[in-house]
This record gives structure tokens, C-alpha cells and sequence, in this order.
């Protein structure tokens, strides 16, 4: 966590990045896992510093869609399909969410037809069931600005949506002010977490923030843990029952990422309303036991999820620009690339910004991990290299991800802007 006294900041559209305005790809990418091995990786809290991170050796990067944005890979025996959403009025900058499989192909509209209103859809994540997905979509109260949009849910509901958008319930009504980020279910599909907003009635802006939506309160603040049960055979909001709220005494920004096994959660907090993403935890349901998986205080770090086999942890982090240091910096010259963590080591996994083309910055985002079943891990675009050495861990196996890539500069579009998917094949490692 970020452990300074809670401050009011004025947020002004230098310190709130559009997401709808930032072009992105989406990444498939087939990575290699850190494994905890004894004698490579040992456990234990991880340091306050940032060293210098290592990047991992990569095969290969390839383009799956020039279209897309945040994603789920459904990782159950169904299909293997990757929800996304995607820009599909450029002056509008409205979305809708898709499906298509991992090599880019059999794109279908989930929402086009569905009853749902038309504007901010996305953000999905796939019931286990393989047949409904869970998304944000802007309420009523929604003046369609910046906070409005899906990445940050301020105004928005959720709904279940069927595969074939014939079922379209709300089954989360977010009332004014408040927010729905984030939703996702556990490997039962009994449970949906999301992180919840709360309207904090301080307002700290002028006429910008109440046009963009956060009614002129700090979009940063407010912001706490929500789980739910799931009953699909229900209809509309009563579908999710037993309501119950964690960390509401620890205000700030939360971000949910995901179940890990059967009890515990992992999330993103920033304390105090800061401007920025700060530290990743885990905790169980119930919110107890909370540690840190990742501290580092002056990192933007976030989007945090275990490998299949839970050895290792990916995150994104701005750890690999050492000029972006918080407080000082902020969300104008972020740069993020993708990590993976195991015990107390880092790999870099992602070095987009190395590319510094057209003056461009890069900010790897939402990420989704792919079926352990999947034939992608070996194909990964470029084939499997020979094991190589390197100095972090050992016996990796083949990984994929499906990674939003975003890019800002002199090249940016000024309409809404797209994602795209690639393949990023890794050979496994060795200890040095």
C-alpha cells in the first residue's frame, strides 16, 4: 500500500488519461511461468526497493486482432473463446463486447443485439459455465464522459449477458455516483466480486469533473471490495444474493482482479484517494489475512493473477521506467510492460517501450491467462525454443496471455482507439 496521509487532489484531465482516446492491442501471448522451485525462488514479503527487473528472453510477438480492448480467455472445457470489447462508433467512442477464438477468427457481436444500453460496454469475464458472461455497461445516470467509460465504472451497472446475446439481465444497479469495476467470478460460479464505488459527497472539482462524470468528487476515492452469491437460475438482480462489503474502513481505490483457489481474493488498493495504482494483495473472501503480493510504493502496479498452477504471479508495472517514481509522476508519462513474480524474483516479460517508435509510450493493461489445455502454449505463434539460461528460475512451462496494449504519442488517434492480440512465445528458464 501507499502509506501516506489521505489528501485532496484536484483531478484535471492531466492527471486522468482517457482510456477511450489511448490506442490499444490487444496481445495473445504465449510466455513462460516462474515456477517456485527450491534452490530459484524462495517465499517471503517482498522488498519495499524495486531492483532492476530482468527481461525474459521472447520468441516471438504476433498480432492476432487490431481491434479489442479488455479481455477474458475462458479457461473451462466448453470452447476456448476470448471475450473482448471494442470501439465500434468513432465519434461516439461506444463499444460493444465480442468473441472470437485465440487465432483471431470467428468474430461475433455478443451485445450488438442485445437489450442493453447502447454506449460504454465491456469489460467481460466469462461464467465457468462457458454460456454467460458478466459486463459493465453505463446506467442511466451516466453523462457518457472519461469516468464513465468501463475502465474506471463510475455510472455503470452489471449484466449478464448469454453467449448468443439472447439473455440480457441487469443484475447490479449502481446508484448515482457509485461505480461497478472489475467484475469477475470464482471457479464455481457461484460468486461474483467486483470492486464497488461509493458516492463520498466530497466535491474537490469544478465543472470538468462533473462533466466527465465523477459528479465532481475525486474518482479515486470511494472505493471498496463487493462479493456476491450467483444464481443463474433467477432473473434480473435477484440473481446475486447474500450481498456482503470488505475493506470499507480502508477507503481509497480498489481494483478486483480474481479468485485464487477457493477462498482467497486478489486486488489492487491505493489508500487515500492517490492518483494513482498502488500496491497488489490477497486476503481471503472474508477479507482477512490480507498481505502484500507486490509493494512497492512508488510503482504503478495492478492487474495481478497466479499462473495455473499458482507458482507464479503476472502483473503490470511501471517498474521497468525508472524515471516514473510516485509522487511526481503520473498517469501523462506512464509506461507499463507486463512482469512475472515468483518469491522475491522478477522477470520483465514485455519491453515494448524499449521501441520508443514515433515517439510513442506503451502501457501493457488488461491481461487474460489462456487454458492450461490450450494447443496455443506450444504454437505460440513462432514455435518452442530449447530451454535458454537465465538468472531468475527454472522449469518453466509454456504460458499464454491475451494483453491489451496501449500507446500514446505524436501517432495517437483522437477518435476512440483500438486493441489488438498477439502471441509473445518465451522459452523456459534456468537458475543462474
Amino acid at each position: 500500500m501507499f502509506n501516506s496521509p489521505a489528501r485532496k487532489e484536484r483531478m484535471t484531465p492531466a492527471t486522468a488519461e482517457d482510456p477511450s482516446r489511448v490506442t490499444t492491442c490487444i496481445l495473445t501471448a504465449a510466455v513462460a511461468v516462474l515456477a517456485l522451485v527450491p534452490g530459484c525462488a524462495t517465499s517471503g514479503s517482498p522488498p519495499a526497493a524495486v531492483a532492476a527487473p530482468a527481461v525474459a528472453p521472447v520468441d516471438s510477438i504476433r498480432l492476432i486482432t487490431p481491434a479489442g480492448g479488455r479481455l477474458d480467455w475462458y479457461r473451462g472445457r466448453a470452447h476456448e473463446l476470448i471475450a473482448y470489447d471494442a470501439v465500434v462508433d468513432a465519434r461516439r467512442r461506444d463499444t460493444q463486447v465480442f468473441t472470437m477464438k485465440p487465432d483471431g477468427t470467428s468474430v461475433t457481436c455478443v451485445t450488438c443485439k442485445a437489450p442493453l444500453p447502447r454506449g460504454f460496454i465491456g469489460q467481460p469475464a466469462w461464467h465457468p459455465d462457458g454460456a454467460h458472461l458478466v459486463v459493465q455497461a453505463e446506467s442511466e445516470n451516466s453523462r457518457h464522459g472519461l469516468f464513465n467509460h468501463m475502465a474506471w465504472g463510475i455510472n455503470n451497472d452489471l449484466w449478464l449477458v448469454s453467449r448468443d446475446g439472447h439473455r440480457a439481465e441487469r443484475i447490479w444497479r449502481t446508484p448515482p455516483n457509485h461505480g461497478a469495476l472489475h467484475p469477475q467470478f470464482d471457479a464455481t460460479g457461484r460468486r461474483l466480486m467486483f470492486a464497488e464505488r461509493v458516492a463520498t459527497g466530497e466535491v474537490i472539482g469544478g465543472r470538468w469533473l462533473e462533466r466527465v462524470g465523477a459528479g465532481g468528487e475525486n474518482q479515486w476515492a470511494g472505493w471498496r471490495v463487493h462479493i456476491a452469491d450467483v444464481d443463474l437460475s433467477q432473473s434480473g438482480t435477484a440473481i446475486l444474493s447474500n450481498h456482503r462489503v470488505l475493506f470499507a474502513t480502508q477507503p481509497g481505490f480498489y481494483e478486483t482482479h480474481e479468485f485464487a483457489g477457493a477462498d482467497r481474493i486478489v486486488f489492487s488498493h491505493t489508500e487515500g484517494g492517490q492518483p494513482y495504482v498502488d500496491d497488489i494483495f490477497i486476503a481471503t473472501d472474508e477479507g482477512a489475512g490480507r498481505r502484500a503480493l507486490i509493494r512497492s510504493p512508488a510503482t504503478w502496479d495492478e492487474h495481478g493473477s497466479f499462473s495455473p498452477s499458482g507458482g507464479a504471479l503476472a502483473f503490470v508495472s511501471s517498474r521497468a521506467d525508472p524515471s516514473w517514481r510516485f509522487p511526481g509522476s503520473d498517469v501523462r508519462t506512464l509506461r507499463t510492460e507486463l512482469f512475472l513474480k515468483a518469491g522475491d524474483r522478477t522477470v520483465q516479460i514485455t519491453d515494448f517501450n524499449r521501441l520508443r517508435d514515433d515517439g510513442r509510450r506503451y502501457l501493457v493493461s488488461d491481461f487474460a491467462q489462456a487454458p492450461r489445455r490450450s494447443p496455443h502454449r506450444r504454437a505460440g505463434g513462432a514455435g518452442h525454443r530449447p530451454a535458454a539460461q537465465h538468472p531468475v528460475t527454472r522449469d518453466l512451462d509454456d504460458h499464454l496471455f491475451g494483453a491489451a496494449v496501449r500507446w500514446r504519442g505524436r501517432g495517437a488517434c483522437r477518435a476512440s482507439c483500438h486493441a489488438a492480440l498477439r502471441y509473445v512465445n518465451v522459452p523456459p528458464a534456468r537458475c543462474g
